[in-house]
């Protein structure tokens, strides 16, 4: 029999303050964070088919958790630290102190749908002890935080290929599979042309990894690794070399200005497009424009 400090009231229900979240596929990610709780507060988690992989982007001091009624854990989380609950176990939590983690929702479908992809055929179960430190999963969930500023703006190919790398490294490290992956020999003439084509056509709004493999008749995980193995570039640093390659174009043989040359090619606002176009060439766009075309305005 439990104590009584360790059964949940049964009407305090509620939600804490989050982010937008930021929808890639069937997955869901979502920034969770309080700096003053309701101590007194328990939160009831939706009941779902899927696993929550949560990562605290602070330290954690002290929470309770919940499955079915029963507690299951008591105490905090170190910064960096990751924990997975599969939601179809009545979850129940309560916040006593401050928190800020990253809370990404994988239903367990789609997450079956890609390891069959690799040649794995059975039903999925994940088994993360709460507080693990995985630096692999905190630096994926740490480049997905940008992009949760600005979800409307976000590239879709870059996400799709971020939450690819945490699906296959969560599976592999912390589900009942043994994962494999068919060796690699770089897409088709025609695969890469096709790929090419649909990612020149969606150079404004993007595209997804999904639909460019579904194109090529290949798996998302496989289309990927063959792509970079093609290009020595993963889909979506082609899709940022394509868009700098057309804003030369612009700048070359157009009177628009700058700002107008960034938007037009799918950057979010001038700074991004400055920022993308300085790594990738080495120079920043006015300085370019100026050098190839001497006398047009900025």
């Amino acid at each position: 029999m439990h104590k009584s400090s360790d059964v949940p009231p049964a009407h305090a229900k509620g939600v804490g303050p989050a982010s937008s979240p930021l929808v890639a596929g069937q997955y869901s990610i979502l920034r969770n964070r309080d700096s003053n709780p309701d101590p007194n507060k328990v939160l009831d988690i939706p009941c779902s088919d899927s696993f929550s992989v949560i990562v605290q982007l602070e330290d954690f001091a002290s929470h309770r958790l919940w499955r079915g009624g029963q507690l299951a854990y008591k105490g905090g989380h170190v910064r960096e630290s990751t924990s997975i609950a599969y939601l179809g176990d009545e979850v129940r939590c309560q916040h006593l102190a401050a928190y800020d983690n990253l809370r990404i929702n994988l239903p367990r479908t789609p997450l079956e749908d890609m390891l069959y992809e690799e040649g794995v055929s059975r039903r999925i179960a994940l088994n993360c002890p709460p507080g693990t430190l995985d630096p692999v999963i905190y630096h994926l969930t740490q480049s997905l935080l940008p992009a949760l500023k600005m979800p409307s703006k976000v590239n879709q190919l870059y996400v799709d290929q971020v939450m690819l790398a945490l699906c296959t490294h969560i599976s592999s490290h912390y589900g009942n599979v043994t994962h494999w992956q068919e060796p690699v020999k770089g897409l088709s003439a025609w695969q890469m042309r096709r790929a090419e084509e649909l990612i020149a056509h969606h150079l404004a709004d993007g595209i997804s990894v999904t639909e460019l493999a579904q194109e090529c008749s290949l798996s998302r995980s496989y289309f990927t690794r063959a792509f970079k193995r093609s290009t020595g570039m993963a889909p979506h640093e082609w899709l940022l070399k394509m868009r700098v390659d057309k804003a030369k174009q612009l700048m070359l043989h157009s009177r628009l200005n700058l700002s107008q040359i960034g938007l037009d090619c799918g950057f979010a606002d001038q700074s991004h497009f400055s920022r993308i176009f300085l790594r990738l060439t080495g120079t920043s766009p006015s300085r370019w424009r100026r050098f190839h075309r001497p006398g047009n305005p900025d």
